[in-house]
């Protein structure tokens, strides 16, 4: 049978591309099929590109920068509001009496026990051990806070230097000094403001406005207290507050409440590895910053002090 007839009909083969027609396809194609100029980028294209990509950095890094700040606020204020959570109960469940409050090492304190331990400059590793927050021990808090994480900030990069290495902090926030100081007996509290021990004192003022646990600058972080000098000369910082916050700092209060404080003159004198200048006692004459937290450490006394 012919191949070209189907069933009595006629099946018509498709005509075949001659070599002659394929030719000029083919040569329309070589070009861009064999040219090695057409194998990568020009040198103009590759410049474009990376100012495509340097130009999306730009925009997307901010909003990156910028969330993850905001996230570590946030963070930040949940530490210190479970802080203040555990402060009001360490009180309900030791008839009134507030968290002992101070400085010193387990050694001295001699089976004493303060909020969580705090020491000095000269023991730098104090401030770098996890187990003085949460054995029960030796701080107060570790029968109620396990978890290591809350007594940090995210945004605190502070570290202190033990045996030539760099360690970084273990904690970040501060009790103020005003409220519970058992040790040492000593204190750097002035005697014409009322240093609390119960919290019913705090009903002779608004508790609203005595702050409790704040984050404290990295460079100065040694005592488990916050230290502020009531009544000495203007612009005298014995602790300084953080501003790792993009300015900002993280305050709790007593009656349970927490809030961000947008520093007036954000004190940056530390670096990351930089420690405390060596003393206490820095003065920031004309400080706008000063006067607001000493407003909020204690009242002043309406009656003689024992």
């Amino acid at each position: 049978m012919d191949p070209g007839s189907i069933s009595g009909g006629t099946f018509i083969r498709p005509p075949r591309f001659s070599p002659a027609v394929q030719a000029p396809r083919q040569a329309r194609w070589k070009p861009f099929l064999h040219s090695s100029s057409r194998l990568g980028f020009s040198l103009i294209e590759l410049l474009v590109v990376i100012a495509i990509i340097a130009i999306l950095a730009g925009l997307l890094f901010p909003a990156w920068s910028g969330a993850k700040a905001r996230a570590q606020k946030i963070k930040c204020l949940s530490n210190l509001r479970q802080l203040g959570l555990t402060w009001q109960l360490y009180a309900a469940d030791h008839q009134d009496t507030m968290a002992p409050n101070g400085y010193g090492l387990p050694d001295f304190l001699a089976g004493g026990r303060l909020w969580v331990v705090g020491a000095t400059h000269q023991q730098p590793w104090a401030v770098t051990n996890t187990d003085l927050l949460v054995n029960p021990a030796h701080a107060a808090f570790g029968a109620y806070l396990q978890d290591p994480a809350i007594y940090k900030c995210p945004a605190d990069r502070g570290k202190a230097e033990l045996e030539g290495r760099w360690h970084p902090h273990a904690r970040s926030y501060s009790l103020n000094a005003y409220l519970g100081w058992q040790f040492p007996s000593a204190s750097f509290n002035s005697s014409r403001y009322w240093t609390f021990y119960k919290m019913s004192e705090l009903s002779q003022g608004s508790p609203s406005q005595i702050f409790t646990f704040l984050d404290q600058n990295p460079a100065t972080l040694c005592h488990s207290a916050f230290v502020v000098h009531l009544g000495a000369l203007e612009g005298l910082y014995y602790h300084v507050p953080s501003s790792e916050h993009r300015g900002s700092g993280v305050i709790a209060f007593a009656d349970g409440h927490v809030e961000t404080r947008k520093w007036k003159d954000p004190l940056e004198f530390h670096a990351e590895k930089r420690p405390f200048p060596g003393h206490f006692g820095m003065y920031f004459h004309g400080n706008r910053d000063l006067p607001w937290l000493k407003e909020r450490a204690s009242m002043l006394r309406t009656e003689p002090s024992n």
